[in-house]
């Protein structure tokens, strides 16, 4: 069975992933959860509509996500690594790697960054400051 490397990124409006092994299939998102489904749907489309692709495929396949969570700390800075990566119940020193774009995160590690970034988001949308 093949592995096809899936990249999702992340920028200012959206979420998008993209494989550099079949060229022109993407898809975009406004979640990790939508973009992962989207890029499912478009990959099964594209090896089910291309001869070579169906061909090169036809035993079956996996995917494997690589998320860039470099393109997440650009988008937001104010994001302290050490924190989040506590939060995260991850290697400090790990998260920096994958904020700084020296490594890519696998997607069980993403999905930890993910549910932090979440949670952190749930205690800011609930906090008033009264003037």
């Amino acid at each position: 069975m093949k592995t096809i490397p899936v990249i999702v990124e992340h920028n200012q409006a959206a979420f998008f992933a993209y494989t550099p092994d079949i060229n022109g299939c993407t898809a975009g998102g406004y979640s990790y959860k939508e973009v992962k489904k989207n890029i499912l749907e478009i990959l099964k489309l594209c090896i089910s509509e291309d001869n070579t692709l169906n061909k090169r495929y036809n035993n079956g396949y996996s995917v494997e996500f690589e998320i860039d969570l470099h393109s997440v700390f650009k988008f937001i800075p104010e994001l302290n690594v050490s924190k989040l990566a506590n939060l995260a119940g991850m290697n400090p020193g790990l998260l920096r790697q994958y904020a700084s774009g020296a490594k890519k995160a696998s997607e069980k590690q993403a999905e930890k960054v993910d549910a932090a970034i979440s949670d952190l988001a749930a205690r800011l949308a609930a906090l008033r400051l009264i003037s």
